[in-house]
């Protein structure tokens, strides 16, 4: 028994760290699906054990999900495991309970004589949290700490894990985190570190396939290959194969003790998960697991299909989300296209596909449950027109009248309530559309667009009413200041959009501030910087989007025009602005 514990424990070590660190179990990969899948997991980390291999990957999480599994290694060894990841925030919260029992261990006395058997233990609570930088871009961290009884000493300590994840493309995932960054004490010694590594991984999302790469690199011991590969004959069933190179030792335990494998079950929410690990004459070590996925409450998710609609064959699509998401996204092979944490309230789908007639489509998001779409997209013959038109200020659809005129000619009233207009068939060529809005007080703006055979031409018209006053949404100035920030760069387009898609109108730049005076040598009064910052907008515009300068006036009101309370820092952050005004056609 002694021999084989032994050897297990020069297993989790390492070759080159026995001794060099505490608490071996943490090398030991947690999950079946993980474990069965090579332990190549930092680059995928999508469900509640990424608090162990990567904690960013909780930021991309969207429902609750709950995993239990228990280990049966050789020895009797056992691990109990406990993963939860609560959504919360921006991000997702990360929770982790692991129990790890070794009984059964003999115990000798200075005479060298076997006494009663005895067990040690240890346990780890961990607590983390991940978030979204950016679009695909996530971050996280984690805090661990252990205790371990060694049935005549006793040790403890803890850690931290840091993490980032990045999804480029849509079938491409890539992390790097860094793990048990820490120490522990006791042990009747000094303070001893805990097993650091750093690891960076990839993974590859298609169809019915989902392959992931890992490279490990202890601080104490060689780097490692992991490598591992999941296919789904079936929605509901998993095959997983990997293979890794440590921190097994292979020369000592045989080439096949770094083959990993195993099957996952899933049925609704709840999944089943097994993989078994060979250790050649150490054994067979099994992990079974039980997890459960929940919607979260107030958020829901859409499961779009497109597909052709004389047959109902997959047809991959481009859908264009508008209302409570803005997104343009793709449906892949297999036509279909999963859209999660979406807020309860209206979504435009605007689907297209090359030589289909596209659609617009408009659903409610219920907020607790997952719904379905299924978009059937009709085959062009000829060529198309289609788009909305917008009020420029509100971004509302408007019912209004566009007419084309071209190789055919004709008219069309847009959709009430989408504001959408499509030709469905036309012959290709140049088309010439002009857009009026339901009222004469909306300038009518015209286009030219090229049809082509087999595809849709597409232009929506962002319609502005004459003398029709917008603060530009998103430029707001920091106090005493009139730079153009970064981020101003989005608003700043798509004012430059509307004034480009209204060739005939002149615009006043209206700058404008809080009360509080200001007194510098570049401005005197708050006069001065509101002029500043009127002049910036402009000049940006002239400069960055060629608007010719003589469509464009700067003037500055001071704080004279307030649109909120300056009794409040975000009332006196709105009235840091600056206002497009249409003043003449």
């Amino acid at each position: 028994m002694s021999t084989l514990l032994l050897a297990a424990l020069l297993l989790q070590l390492g070759s080159d760290g026995p001794g060099t660190t505490v608490m071996p179990f943490f090398r030991v990969g947690q999950g079946p699906r993980a474990a069965a899948m090579g332990e190549s997991y930092v680059g995928l980390a999508d469900d509640a054990t990424a608090i162990y291999w990567n904690p960013a990957g909780l930021g991309q999480l969207a429902d609750y999900h709950l995993a239990l599994s228990h280990d049966q290694w050789f020895s009797d060894i056992k691990d109990e495991l406990l993963h939860a990841a609560l959504p919360g925030g921006p991000g997702t919260f990360g929770l982790s309970l692991a129990y790890s029992g070794e009984p059964g261990i003999e115990q000798w006395n200075a005479q060298n004589e076997p006494g009663d058997t005895f067990l040690t233990w240890h346990g780890v609570l961990s607590a983390g949290y991940g978030a979204r930088l950016a679009r695909d871009y996530y971050l996280g961290a984690a805090l661990k700490g252990f205790y371990q009884d060694l049935l005549t000493t006793a040790g403890y300590g803890g850690g931290l894990d840091v993490g980032f994840l990045a999804r480029p493309l849509s079938f491409l995932s890539l992390g790097l985190a860094a793990r048990n960054l820490g120490f522990g004490t006791g042990y009747g010694s000094d303070v001893e570190m805990l097993p650091a590594e750093a690891s960076a991984g990839a993974g590859l999302g298609f169809d019915k396939l989902n392959a992931a790469l890992d490279i490990v690199v202890p601080f104490d011991d060689s780097p490692a290959l992991h490598l591992g590969a999941e296919y789904l004959p079936l929605p509901e069933l998993a095959v997983r194969l990997g293979y890794r190179t440590g921190p097994s030792d292979l020369s000592t335990l045989g080439v096949l003790s770094g083959m990993t494998a195993g099957l996952g079950v899933r049925v609704g929410a709840l999944a089943l998960d097994y993989s078994f690990t060979p250790y050649g004459k150490l054994g067979i070590a099994h992990r079974i697991g039980l997890s459960a996925r929940f919607v979260r409450k107030g958020f829901g998710s859409l499961r779009v299909r497109t597909v052709d609609a004389s047959n109902m064959q997959p047809v991959e699509a481009d859908v264009a989300l508008g209302g409570i998401k803005a997104q343009t996204l793709r449906t892949g092979r297999t036509g279909e296209l999963l859209l999660t944490r979406l807020l309860p309230g209206t979504l435009i789908l605007r689907t297209s596909s090359d030589g289909y007639l596209g659609r617009s489509d408009t659903m409610y998001i219920i907020g607790d449950r997952e719904q379905n779409a299924v978009l059937a997209l009709r085959k062009l013959e000829y060529g198309g027109l289609s788009g909305t038109v917008y009020d420029a200020a509100t971004r509302r659809p408007l019912s209004g009248m566009v007419g084309y005129r071209g190789p055919v000619q004709g008219g069309l009233t847009t959709d009430p309530t989408l504001g959408n207009y499509t030709v469905k068939s036309v012959p290709s060529g140049r088309y010439v559309l002009t857009a009026s809005g339901p009222t004469d007080d909306y300038v009518t703006q015209t286009c030219t667009l090229q049809v082509e055979t087999g595809r849709i031409a597409i232009h929506d018209f962002l319609l502005v009413k004459r003398k029709q006053s917008m603060v530009l949404k998103g430029i707001n100035f920091e106090t005493g200041k009139a730079d153009i920030l970064p981020e101003f760069e989005p608003v700043l387009a798509q004012a430059a959009g509307i004034l480009n898609a209204n060739p005939g109108i002149t615009v006043e730049l209206a700058g404008h501030t809080d009360p509080r005076e200001i007194q510098t040598a570049q401005f005197p009064s708050n006069w001065e910087l509101s002029q500043a910052r009127a002049e910036a907008v402009r000049d940006y515009l002239v400069d960055k989007f060629g608007i010719a300068d003589d469509r464009l006036s700067a003037n500055g009101y001071a704080d004279t025009q307030p649109i909120a309370s300056n009794d409040t820092q975000e009332g006196m952050a709105k009235n840091r602005r600056v206002e497009f005004r249409i003043t003449g056609q």
